[in-house]
């Protein structure tokens, strides 16, 4: 008995030391894993597209090429037009500036007449969180610098790693392969799982933010308010980050209503069309399209948000879901680990695999209770 306690406290601690040195690695090399990790996501992606120029005799490298070069049109459209909105956003700036002033006066003088501030004890605090900000600019300029010089690192590697990765699939499939001979393993069943787990993901995101974005639009339309489109494409984009991601890409929606309009009605209404659109991303869209494909419950999900976040900041929210799927599909593949794959997943799975739901439990016992009386 004392022995057994001992091995599990052994594995135990074995097991919180290496996450603690996976975490503390992933932290380290987070330059370096990052446009790996998102050039395999892309290229899982492109690959249908490679593989379909390819039966049609097209050479691989060409192949390659031609998708990457798809997609990349695609993006470039899509940044396209966030810049010209955007320069719209900016030519309108002074006039939201003057109406921001407007709205800020009224609110100074709500604040006087509610809390007996003067305005002048609030210009003094104004004044001194300005102050603050100046002494703190060189600091965020340079953080400004590095993180752009990041970004362009970023979005230069991706590329160069998608590429390579789709001209040498093959290798990693056979590598898989000879790995599976001496060992005996199934890690290329498991990489195959999940290669389609990843697309259908990615995929099935693409589509829900291009619902999102049209149900946004159209809602941010009917309320009249300006740059309804260009606001309702990046809150659709913002829901990338899921479960916070749509709130905050309605904040800008939000500014701009309580800026542009004169009534508070319209502000109220942005919340509701936010909202409701959530409600149908959370309850209907993504459940109907991405469907279980990553199946990782709610718990978990915000869990490992909040790791990412720790770890590798927006990169870090933004990959969670995927990756805590990938997690749950190699944890599935040892009896050892089965416990936590299935602490991981939702309970439609659980309850697919183990018997009908709470739900479907209690709805029987009131068909019984029914039929008895």
């Amino acid at each position: 008995m004392t022995g057994t306690k001992q091995s599990t406290i052994d594995t135990l601690w074995k097991v919180l030391l290496s996450i603690s040195l996976l975490i503390f690695g992933t932290i380290i090399a987070k330059s370096i894993l990052i446009p790996i990790v998102f050039g395999f996501f892309f290229a899982i992606v492109l690959h249908p597209l490679v593989g379909f120029l390819q039966a049609r005799k097209i050479p691989l490298v060409l192949a390659t090429l031609i998708s990457m070069l798809t997609a990349s049109l695609i993006l470039g459209f899509g940044i396209y037009y966030t810049i010209s909105q955007a320069k719209v956003l900016f030519t309108d700036l002074p006039g939201l500036v003057e109406q921001f002033n407007s709205l800020f006066n009224n609110f100074e003088k709500f604040i006087t007449d509610t809390l007996q501030v003067s305005a002048r004890d609030q210009l003094q605090l104004v004044k001194e969180n300005a102050n603050q900000l100046i002494k703190s600019g060189s600091g965020v300029f340079g953080d400004a610098l590095v993180a752009t010089s990041g970004l362009i690192t970023f979005f230069t590697l991706i590329p160069i790693y998608v590429f390579f990765i789709l001209i040498y699939k093959e290798n990693f499939k056979g590598f898989l392969a000879q790995l599976d001979k001496k060992t005996g393993g199934s890690t290329l069943t498991v990489a195959y799982e999940i290669k389609e787990m990843m697309h259908n993901y990615i995929t099935g995101l693409i589509t829900v933010i291009a619902i999102v974005a049209v149900l946004n639009s159209i809602g941010l339309l009917a309320l009249s308010l300006k740059y309804a489109i260009f606001m309702g494409i990046i809150s659709a984009i913002l829901t990338i980050i899921p479960y916070i991601g749509i709130f905050i890409g309605g904040l800008l929606p939000l500014m701009v209503a309580l800026i542009t309009k004169d009534s508070l009605v319209y502000p109220l209404l942005v919340i509701i069309v936010v909202g409701t659109v959530q409600f149908l991303e959370g309850n209907f869209i993504t459940p109907k399209i991405v469907g279980s494909k990553v199946n990782v419950n709610p718990l978990a999900a915000i869990i490992a948000l909040v790791i990412g976040a720790e770890i590798w900041g927006i990169a870090g929210m933004i990959l969670a879901i995927p990756l805590t799927g990938i997690t749950k599909i190699i944890m599935s593949q040892y009896d050892s680990l089965k416990p936590y794959a299935y602490l991981l997943q939702s309970e439609d799975a659980n309850s697919a695999s183990d018997g009908p739901s709470i739900f479907q439990s209690l709805l029987k016992r009131l068909k019984r209770s029914t039929s008895t009386d």
